[in-house]
């Protein structure tokens, strides 16, 4: 009997260790899974830390591609602009290799990702499949508990205690009924709260798996991204090999014919000066006129000055004579009027409605457009055949209208030392104004012309690569800045 009593008080003490260790091996599981969720979750933030740095440096890369792709269009096929357009795909070109570095780090960042989100759905996954048979073992076991206490009955518990040898053997009956219950209550709240997160675990795991197809689908895009970008870089780079080596023609041509295009500045520049010393002779002869005839008509006016005077006095003294009285007589004066030149000195624009200056006055390096530019550029879209107005009132002075070579191009055709067809004024005071490249001038040599009259239309004649007029102010032969006269 006492043997059966210590058995009993052996075996109550041995599930009562059992079912503590369990509580204790489930709860240690749960800390051991929330430090590998967290660990997960940390990871998981940075990696996307990452992919969004990457994805903000490839969209700004994109917009910076957007601008330029904008200047491209609007310099490309204006030889004037070549280097400008150059200039803008050369920026592109970086721009484009940074863009294919930036995805290719995003493309490495993601497989990453998928690579570890794939991992984890795979764990996820076991875990879930392990957590299944552990809810369907805890289902089995706890229907055969259902059915051990139906075949013994709630009356076994009674018969227990009852069957105590002692108070203290009742005692430890007593215990253990009460964590045999617990035990139940326990084995119900855990199938209970695993199958709560049995079903938490597959939501997440859908998420995991909508997430997988994302990450995958924007993989793909951004394949094609690179491959797009790296398509484009093979043709910005083929086409700006194309512009230098037309810029390197240029040049080259420019270089071999510069002798030629020299000796024809000079020659234009000499004629300047030869038509500045007619223009100075002309105006010494019109100046010594207007002298003489000043002169002669003061000597005429004094002269009937003095015949007015005497005829007077002679009247004076016949009717003191007349009247035998006497009276003072009076004297009358003369004043020569003051020459006072007209106008503001300021010019009006040469090209009415167009005023984008496309090269300005000074030094230039821009292929075969290379050395001193001697005035202005006035060229803008739709300029071709536009009329040329003069800039003040003057005198015609000079006419080129013979050139034939109204068409764009990298050289001097040899008319009009490089203006093809133009005209100069002479204002007066030094002053002259030259209007080149014209596709055709309508006025003619000493014609006087008011400020705004039509002189020709714009075209691209002479050392001209495209449609423009080029404007030049002379102050006594030298060309000066036009800006600071309109």
């Amino acid at each position: 009997m006492k043997k059966l009593s210590l058995l009993k008080r052996c075996l109550a003490c041995a599930i009562t260790a059992v079912l503590c260790m369990g509580i204790f091996s489930y709860t240690s599981q749960n800390s051991e899974n929330n430090i590998t969720v967290s660990a997960e979750s940390e990871e998981k933030k940075q990696n996307e830390e990452n992919i969004s740095n990457t994805q903000k440096t490839l969209d700004e890369l994109l917009k910076k591609q957007k601008d330029l792709d904008g200047q491209i269009n609007a310099t490309q096929g204006d030889i004037s602009k070549e280097e400008e357009n150059q200039k803008a795909i050369q920026s592109q070109i970086e721009t484009v290799q940074k863009t294919i570095l930036a995805l290719e780090d995003s493309i490495k960042e993601l497989n990453g990702q998928i690579s570890v989100l794939q991992t984890d759905i795979n764990t996820s996954e076991a875990k879930i499949l392990e957590k299944r048979k552990e809810i369907d073992q805890g289902t089995e076991d706890f229907k055969k508990r259902l059915r051990a206490l139906y075949i013994v009955g709630d009356s076994s518990y009674s018969s227990m205690i009852a069957g105590a040898t002692d108070f203290y053997d009742m005692l430890m009956k007593v215990e253990l009924v009460k964590r045999v219950a617990s035990h139940d209550n326990k084995m119900i709240d855990n199938l209970i709260s695993l199958k709560a997160q049995y079903e938490e675990d597959k939501k997440v795991l859908e998420q995991k798996k909508n997430d997988l197809e994302g990450k995958k689908s924007k993989l793909v895009s951004q394949q094609k991204d690179l491959v797009a970008q790296v398509d484009k870089l093979q043709k910005l780079m083929e086409k700006s090999k194309a512009i230098v080596d037309e810029l390197e023609k240029r040049k080259a041509a420019y270089e071999a014919n510069k002798k030629s295009i020299d000796a024809e500045q000079d020659k234009f520049e000499a004629e300047m000066q030869k038509l500045l010393t007619q223009r100075k002779e002309i105006a010494a002869k019109e100046e010594a006129e207007r002298i003489r005839k000043e002169q002669e008509e003061a000597a005429r006016r004094a002269a009937a000055a003095e015949r007015a005077r005497q005829a007077a006095i002679a009247a004076q003294q016949q009717q003191q004579q007349q009247q035998g009285g006497s009276s003072s007589g009076g004297s009358s004066t003369y004043t020569e009027p003051t020459y006072r030149p007209g106008g503001s000195g300021k010019l009006a624009w040469p090209v009415p409605g167009y005023y984008a200056i496309t090269y300005g006055y000074g030094y230039r390096n821009a292929g075969s457009l290379t050395g001193f530019h001697k005035g202005i550029d006035i060229s803008s879209w739709g300029i071709m055949g536009r009329n040329i107005t003069a800039a003040a009132a003057g005198t015609v002075i000079l006419v080129e209208n013979s050139c034939t070579h109204n068409y764009a191009k990298n050289g001097s055709c040899g008319c009009g030392g490089g203006y093809g067809r133009y005209c100069i004024i002479d204002h007066g005071n030094g002053m002259w104004t030259l209007y080149g490249h014209a596709t055709n001038i309508s006025v003619l040599p000493n014609q006087h012309v008011d400020a705004g009259q039509v002189l020709g239309q714009v075209g691209t004649t002479g050392w001209s690569t495209g449609p423009h007029l080029h404007f030049e102010v002379r102050i006594n032969g030298t060309a000066v800045n036009p800006i600071g006269y309109l």
